[in-house]
C-alpha cells in the first residue's frame, strides 16, 4: 500500500480545495502557502489557549548527561531537548554498549504519586530505573530515577501536542481525525482571506463536530470516553463503577 504522504503544505492545499479556492491538480501561490502558515499557527495558539491539543506520536533521542536527573522539552523555551511538549509516554529505553553489542534496559514510567511517594536516595547515580513526567505550561520535563552514571543514549516513545508547524513540515504521524479537524479549521479560517469561498452549513456542521467531539476529549489520552452506564458490566454492581 502506498505511503500517503502529510505535510504542512498539503493540508493548506486540501484546505483550499475544500473552499473552493483551488481546483484538483491546480498549484497554489506562495500567498496561500504563507498565509496558510499563518494561519495554522495561530489556530493552534488559539487551541493552546482553549486548553484543545492535536497529538501526534513520535520518539525522541536524547543523551543523558551523567548526574543530571532532570530533562527539559520544549521548542518555546530553552530546553534540554528541542522538541515540542509531549503530554505522555508510552515507552521509555536507554541502551548500554557491552562487548561490541547494545542491550537496551527498559525504564519503569511512573506518576507523580509513585515518583513523590516512595524514598528516594539522593545524590545517587547509576543506571536509572524509573521514569516521571512532570507536564508544565512551556515546557515538558522527565525525570529520572536514580541518576544516570554515565552518557547512556536514551529514546522516549511519547504523545506530542503540536504547538508551531513549519513550511512543508511532515504530519505523517498525525492522527487522521485530528487531520481532519485541522483541515476543516484552516478553511474556515481562510473564509476571511477568501470571503466568496464555498463554506456550506454542511461543512460548518462538520466543523462543529470535530470541534465538539475534540473539546470534550481527555487532555492525556485524547480519547472520548462513554458514560459507566453505556458501557457497565453485568450484572450493575456499584463496586464496577468504581473502576470508571
Amino acid at each position: 500500500m502506498t505511503q500517503v504522504t502529510r505535510t504542512t503544505n498539503e493540508l493548506i492545499i486540501n484546505s483550499l480545495y475544500l473552499l473552493g479556492e483551488l481546483a484538483v491538480g491546480e498549484a497554489p501561490d506562495s500567498f496561500m502557502l504563507s498565509s496558510g502558515l499563518e494561519l495554522i499557527n495561530e489556530l493552534l495558539d488559539k487551541f493552546d489557549a482553549d486548553s484543545i491539543y492535536i497529538p501526534y506520536l513520535t520518539e525522541l533521542s536524547f543523551t543523558m548527561v551523567p548526574g543530571q536527573a532532570t530533562y527539559s522539552i520544549s521548542n518555546m523555551v530553552p530546553a534540554d531537548i528541542t522538541a515540542n511538549r509531549i503530554i505522555d509516554l508510552s515507552f521509555a529505553n536507554y541502551s548500554v554498549t557491552s562487548s561490541g553489542q547494545s542491550i537496551l534496559y527498559p525504564l519503569q514510567i511512573i506518576n507523580k504519586a509513585q515518583f513523590f511517594g516512595i524514598t528516594r536516595l539522593t545524590p545517587l547515580n547509576t543506571r536509572p530505573g524509573f521514569i516521571y513526567l512532570d507536564k508544565k505550561p512551556t515546557e515538558s520535563q522527565v525525570i529520572l530515577y536514580p541518576a544516570p552514571d554515565q552518557p547512556y543514549p536514551g529514546l522516549l516513545g511519547v504523545k506530542t501536542m503540536l504547538n508551531q508547524l513549519a513550511a512543508n513540515q511532515s504530519l505523517i504521524e498525525l492522527p487522521p481525525f485530528y487531520y481532519g479537524f485541522l483541515k476543516y479549521s484552516l478553511a474556515r479560517k481562510f473564509l476571511s482571506y477568501y470571503p466568496s469561498g464555498n463554506w456550506p452549513d454542511t461543512a460548518e456542521q462538520e466543523y462543529q463536530d470535530y470541534f465538539s467531539t475534540i473539546k470534550n476529549a481527555n487532555e492525556t489520552d485524547l480519547t472520548v470516553r462513554p458514560s459507566a452506564i453505556l458501557s457497565r458490566p453485568e450484572p450493575f454492581y456499584w463496586q464496577n463503577i468504581l473502576a470508571y
